[in-house]
């Protein structure tokens, strides 16, 4: 019985990890992550149908040695078709991507690296180079903001979290 709950409590640890890797069998890709998304949260003084908390996580798909770099962000919004991709900001200045796609299929997986926080999560990928990876790693603050269309008319929405206390992001550079 010790023996089974020491297997069960190691097979927990690895999404506890700053960084952790793990093989698609739907793929073939390995792919490194973190071991948990960073949370960014949005302030509001009134009852929201959306959520108050947005996500951020790096990750790296490797296939036979061809590494590639993106970037997955995860939104609670009420219109997604009225969208805009948001713009990611570290220490106050804005983080230079590229076109986002929508579905995992941008990076050549089947599922989300991450795990869906909630059902109607809005998800974007963003190709990443090693130049916006070091900014993230060594960011204090980050930001998301996103211009949504309401029934309302539009309505900007902004995330935020300092990362003083977090490690993960510079773990997940030094990999």
């Amino acid at each position: 019985m010790l023996a089974a709950a020491l297997i069960a409590g190691c097979a927990a640890i690895p999404d506890d990890a700053p960084v952790v890797e793990e093989l698609d069998t739907d793929t073939g890709l390995t792919i490194t992550r973190l071991g948990t998304p960073v949370e960014l949260y949005r302030e509001t003084f009134r009852k929201d149908a959306t959520g108050r908390f947005a996500f951020l996580g790096p990750f790296e798909t490797n296939l036979m040695g061809t590494r590639e770099l993106f970037l997955w962000i995860a939104l609670p919004v009420e219109n997604l078709a009225g969208t805009t991709p948001p713009t990611i900001l570290v220490d106050g200045t804005a983080l230079t991507l590229g076109e986002p796609g929508r579905t995992p299929d941008f990076a050549a997986l089947r599922k989300s690296p991450y795990k869906i926080p909630t059902p109607w999560i809005a998800m974007y990928y963003f190709r990443l180079d090693n130049e916006s990876l070091a900014r993230l790693g060594a960011a204090h603050s980050l930001e998301f903001d996103v211009q949504e269309q309401t029934k309302e008319g539009m309505r900007r929405l902004e995330y935020k979290t300092q990362l003083e206390a977090d490690p993960r992001l510079g773990a997940f550079v030094a990999r």
